[in-house]
C-alpha cells in the first residue's frame, strides 16, 4: 500500500519537474525569430479574412495555391499575442512546451523518481528543437497525448472488460486528436507512424504468443483507427485531400540547404550524442525488464531514434516515444518521493524564473529584425521590383509593413527549388547570371549581409541606401529590367 503522503509526492514532482523545464525554456527563447513573425502576420490576415487558398502577401508566391495548413496555430498565435503582448506570448508558449511533459510524466507516476527525473532530462533537449513559438509545439503536446491514449488503451494490463471500454473512447479520441492536430501543425505524421509501430510491434507479439499480447479484435481496431485517423486528417482541415500535396511539398531539396533543421542528425555533433545517450538508455531498460519482454516498447524508441536521425525535427518526438517504453516495461515505484528530489527541482525553477525576470525578459528580435535598417527598408521600399532578404527578415517585413513586396518569406515549401536557390546565391554571394537571377525575381533591392554579395550588387546598378555595422540596405537607381 501507497502511503496517504505518496500520491501528493508524485504529484509535486511532476508538478516541480514541468515547471523546471518550462522555465529553462523560457530562459531560452530569449530571441523571436522569423517564424514568429510569419504565423503573426497570418494570424492576422485569417482573423480578418478567414482561411483562403491563395496566398495574399506580396512575394513571388502572390496569388498562387497557399497550402496554410497550420491556420489555426497561426491563429492561436496572434490572439495571444493581441491580448498579452510577444512577451506574454513566450511564456505561454514555454508553459505550452512544458503540458506535453506534465502529461508524460503523469502516465509514468506510478514509477521510479530516477525514472521521472529521466524523462525529464531526455524531454529538455528535443523540446529545444521548438524553443521558439512555432505550430510544432502543438505537434509535441498531440504526440504525447496520442502516446498516453495508446498506452492505456491498448498497451495497458487492465481487466478484459475495462480494457475494453478505454480501448473504445481511446479509439473516438483519437480520431478527435487527429482532426485538431491537422489543422496545427503537419506532425501529425508523426502519429501516423506511431500507430504503426504500435500496431506493428502488438502484431509480433501475438506472433510470438507473449502473454500480454493485445487481442486480435483490439489489434484490428488500433488499425481501423489509424485509417479512420487518416481520413479525419483529409477531410477535417480547409485544405481537403491538398493536405497531402503540402506534406510532400517538403522534399522539396533546397529547403535543407537553407534551413539546417532539415539537416540527418548526424551533420549535429550534440544530436548525436542526445540519440546515442537514448538509444543506450532504451536498450537498458528493455534489457532489465523482466522476461519475457514485450517488443512494442522496444520498437516504438528505436523507431522514432531512427526517425529522429533523418531530420533533427523529430528530437521532439523522441522522449514521448520513450516515455511509452518507462510506463510499459520499467518497475512500479512503491514508496513515497524524496522530498529532496522535489525541492531541488522546485529551486531549480526559482532560479530559472529570477534570471528570466532579471536578465532576459522581454524577448529580443534576432538580427536584423526590428532593427533601423529593416524599419527604413519597410518605409523605402524600391520604386519597381522586390526586396530581395533571407526568409526570415521577408516574414518580419511582411508583419511589419503587410504592403511591403518581398521577393521570400518564411513558407519555404511555398517556393520552387530554384527560386530559393537563386535568392539565397544572391544575398549569400552574388554568384554567377547575377543579371538573369535579378530579372527573374524582379528585384529592386536586397538587404545583404555579405561583402561579396554587396559588390557584385552594386556592379549591377545597386547603391546602399542605409547601412549599420553588419548588415546594408540597397536600392537599385535606374530604369527597371526588360
Amino acid at each position: 500500500m501507497l502511503s496517504d503522503a505518496a500520491p501528493r509526492r508524485t504529484y509535486a514532482l511532476i508538478a516541480a519537474l514541468t515547471l523546471l523545464v518550462a522555465a529553462v525554456m523560457l530562459c531560452w527563447d530569449g530571441v523571436l525569430d522569423g517564424d514568429v513573425y510569419l504565423q503573426l502576420a497570418s494570424g492576422r490576415f485569417i482573423a480578418a479574412h478567414g482561411p483562403v487558398t491563395t496566398d495574399p502577401f506580396p512575394t513571388i508566391a502572390h496569388g498562387t495555391q497557399w497550402l496554410n495548413e497550420q491556420w489555426l496555430t497561426e491563429l492561436t498565435f496572434y490572439g495571444v499575442a493581441q491580448a498579452v503582448g510577444l512577451t506574454g506570448l513566450t511564456v505561454v508558449y514555454a508553459l505550452l512546451i512544458g503540458a506535453p511533459l506534465a502529461l508524460l510524466l503523469w502516465m509514468c507516476r506510478r514509477k521510479d523518481t530516477m525514472m521521472l527525473i529521466a524523462l525529464a532530462a531526455l524531454y529538455g533537449p528535443g523540446a529545444w528543437m521548438v524553443l521558439h513559438p512555432r505550430a510544432a509545439g502543438f505537434t509535441v503536446l498531440a504526440f504525447s497525448a496520442l502516446v498516453a491514449l495508446i498506452a492505456a488503451a491498448w498497451l495497458s494490463s487492465s481487466p478484459v472488460i475495462e480494457s475494453r471500454r478505454r480501448v473504445v473512447w481511446a479509439a473516438v479520441g483519437v480520431v478527435a486528436l487527429f482532426a485538431l492536430w491537422a489543422n496545427l501543425h503537419g506532425g501529425f505524421i508523426g502519429g501516423l507512424l506511431l500507430i504503426v509501430l504500435v500496431a506493428g510491434g502488438l502484431a509480433l507479439d501475438r506472433w510470438r504468443a507473449h502473454p500480454e499480447a493485445a487481442g486480435s479484435s483490439q489489434l484490428f481496431l488500433l488499425v481501423l483507427v489509424g485509417l479512420l485517423a487518416t481520413v479525419a486528417v483529409t477531410l477535417t482541415t480547409p485544405l481537403g485531400d491538398e493536405i497531402w500535396s503540402y506534406i510532400l511539398s517538403f522534399r522539396n531539396p533546397a529547403i535543407s540547404r537553407i534551413s539546417n533543421e532539415w539537416q540527418t542528425a548526424f551533420q549535429r555533433p550534440r544530436a548525436v550524442a542526445y540519440l546515442v545517450i537514448a538509444m543506450a538508455f532504451t536498450l537498458w531498460l528493455w534489457w532489465r525488464t523482466r522476461a519475457p519482454r514485450a517488443l512494442t516498447p522496444l520498437l516504438v524508441s528505436i523507431g522514432f531514434i531512427l526517425f529522429a536521425a533523418l531530420s533533427v525535427r523529430n528530437l521532439v518526438f523522441v522522449a514521448p516515444a520513450i516515455a511509452l517504453q518507462i510506463a510499459c516495461s520499467a518497475p512500479t515505484h512503491t514508496g513515497p518521493r524524496p522530498r529532496a528530489a522535489i525541492a531541488l527541482a522546485a529551486a531549480g525553477t526559482l532560479t530559472a524564473g529570477l534570471i528570466w525576470i532579471a536578465s532576459v525578459s522581454p524577448p529580443v528580435n534576432a538580427q536584423p529584425l526590428g532593427s533601423r535598417l529593416v524599419r527604413y527598408a519597410a518605409a523605402h521600399p524600391p520604386a519597381h521590383g522586390r526586396i530581395a532578404s533571407y526568409a526570415g527578415t521577408g516574414s518580419y517585413l511582411l508583419w511589419h509593413s503587410p504592403r511591403t513586396p518581398v521577393v521570400l518569406d518564411g513558407w519555404l515549401e511555398h517556393f520552387s527549388a530554384s527560386e530559393l536557390r537563386d535568392t539565397y546565391s544572391l544575398l549569400n554571394s552574388g554568384g554567377v547570371h547575377l543579371a538573369r537571377r535579378l530579372r527573374k525575381l524582379r528585384i529592386g533591392a536586397a538587404i545583404a549581409t555579405q561583402p561579396t554579395a554587396i559588390r557584385a550588387l552594386e556592379r549591377h546598378g545597386f547603391v546602399s541606401a542605409f547601412s549599420t555595422h553588419d548588415w546594408t540596405y540597397l536600392v537599385r537607381k535606374g530604369r527597371w529590367y526588360r
